[in-house]
């Protein structure tokens, strides 16, 4: 039984294979120093944008430049309490070759005002 080539050039694409990039999350201090509030929130704001801790990779780091990620770039970067070495700009979309950053200020400082600022931003990013 002969089977016809154009039949197996398209069984597999491309597309099936790519991995798209993950969101990352950094926080200022190590994810066993949260507390439970903290966790609480962090859960709810993912949620907001449709992610889950499972979905997104979580970083550690006090400060962070995309040289960081040169590896594996992430589509979209939500700092909690690290500093961007690229700006030093809060809660508005930073744009750098292909990946949006958002700054926020570590989740145990977040009040009202912030998490709205930071929910503005955050749709922006990910409802547009």
């Amino acid at each position: 039984m002969m089977m016809h080539p154009n039949l197996l050039t398209n069984l597999y694409p491309e597309e099936l294979y790519k991995i798209k990039p993950k969101v990352s999350v950094v926080i200022a201090k190590p994810w066993n120093k949260l507390t439970e509030d903290e966790t609480t929130l962090l859960h709810k704001i993912l949620a907001a944008v449709k992610l889950s801790l499972p979905a997104v990779q979580i970083i550690t780091r006090g400060e962070f430049s995309l040289d960081s990620f040169r590896n594996n770039p992430p589509s979209h970067i939500i700092a909690f309490g690290a500093a961007f070495q690229n700006s030093n700009k809060m809660y508005e979309n930073i744009s750098v070759d292909g990946t949006s950053v958002v700054v926020a200020h570590d989740l145990g400082l977040l009040d009202d005002v912030r998490k709205k600022n930071l929910w503005i931003t955050l749709k922006q990013i990910f409802h547009s």
